[in-house]
């Protein structure tokens, strides 16, 4: 399952390139152009026919490490989607040709490389392969780390990615009743710096971050917000988000979107507002594999973090998530999402190097409902 099926828009930028080379393409560039969706219309922005069932993906993995044995896990999945969800390798600098030669590192693993051929690879970063720890829109690099990113990823010359600032991207999987949207957001290109916490960490906290009061402050930035809000717009059967950060667990003190609190207040409100039904979060970033659900106005909102593909953190682990679902999973592990579009469910597990399963949460699509008394404007 290769093969891309390119937004008509793409299309029709290559076409016009073309078209004084070759004249007959004038016929196909307007018959494209009538074909293109309606002005205002979302679309995602790459599309793939065939439908998808499995979904693994993962974060924080060091090459340097050699403890390598997770991606025999994840290939024991047949999956046919991986996500790197950051984190996924450990650059940290400044130079641009160690970095490459840290993205080389990763490729040149052989696990890796089984799962990119056997599986579409998406792939976004958090701060470790973005360049800097902990790292936003200051970092010096980011426009020469965006470049290596997306060549390693292999994203085409036309890819929207390499058309703007961020490596925030957008797919669609399958037809009409088995379409599935996975949203990669940004967390770093244009993030803010985050207040440092004066108070010392208490017991079951990490405590290196604290809630800013300074609402001009951005995790996503304008363009992104804009961008994701026409995504929400787009028609899916079930929709990923995928954030390298934790989008609901914000009492650790470790990054996550309560550190920007009216960001992660806008993103609630943009699912709200369109009816982003069958609508839930991935992350990664913390070195522990757990599952956390939140209620917003009748619509339980869950976010499944899976972190540490190489390495781990036991006492990280240990911090507190009011929101917890089930138990938390710090031994190397990778996230597993299995859609079943016959019974219309979906179930969410954290496996291990052996590509056992440690955990298993059952949704159900019916579950994934906004109440009708908050319908707002439709999917």
């Amino acid at each position: 399952m290769k093969n891309t099926k390119r937004t008509p828009k793409n299309i029709l930028s290559r076409l016009i390139s073309h078209r004084g080379k070759h004249p007959l393409l004038l016929l196909l560039v307007g018959l494209i152009a009538i074909l293109q969706p309606a002005q205002g219309q979302s679309e995602a922005d790459f599309q793939y026919e065939q439908a998808i069932s499995k979904i693994t993906f993962g974060a924080c993995f060091e090459p340097r490490r050699q403890k390598f044995a997770i991606f025999d896990g994840i290939l024991k999945q047949d999956s046919d989607v991986f996500v790197f969800i950051g984190d996924n390798i450990y650059g940290d600098t400044e130079d641009m040709e160690l970095l490459k030669r840290k993205w080389t590192a990763l490729e040149a693993i052989e696990g890796f490389r089984k799962v990119r051929a056997s599986n579409i690879l998406l792939a976004t970063w958090d701060d470790h392969d973005y360049g800097v720890n902990d790292g936003g829109k200051s970092y010096a690099k980011r426009e020469e780390s965006e470049a290596i990113f997306l060549d390693f990823f292999k994203d085409p010359e036309d890819s929207p990615r390499r058309q703007r600032e961020g490596v925030y991207g957008s797919y669609l999987f399958g037809p009409s009743g088995q379409r599935c949207q996975i949203i990669l957001l940004d967390t770093r290109y244009f993030r803010d710096e985050l207040p440092r916490a004066k108070a010392k960490p208490k017991q079951g906290y990490v405590g290196w971050y604290e809630p800013t009061q300074d609402r001009s402050k951005t995790l996503l930035g304008e363009a992104q917000w804009a961008w994701l809000e026409a995504q929400l717009q787009v028609p899916a059967d079930i929709r990923i988000i995928a954030s390298s950060i934790q989008v609901l667990a914000q009492d650790k003190g470790m990054e996550n979107w309560g550190n920007v609190p009216h960001e992660q207040a806008r993103l609630i409100e943009l699912l709200k507002k369109h009816q982003a039904h069958h609508t839930f979060a991935i992350s990664g970033d913390v070195h522990f594999a757990e599952l956390s659900k939140k209620e917003m106005g009748g619509y339980p909102f869950y976010d499944f973090t899976s972190s540490g593909m190489s390495h781990n953190v036991e006492s990280w682990a240990n911090c507190v998530n009011p929101y917890r679902v089930g138990k938390v999973i710090w031994e190397k592990n990778a996230g597993l999402i299995e859609i079943d579009w016959a019974t219309e469910s979906i179930q969410l597990s954290a496996i291990n190097v052996k590509g056992e399963k440690l955990f298993t949460h059952q949704l159900e699509l019916a579950e994934l409902k906004f109440p009708v008394a908050d319908a707002g404007r439709g999917n």
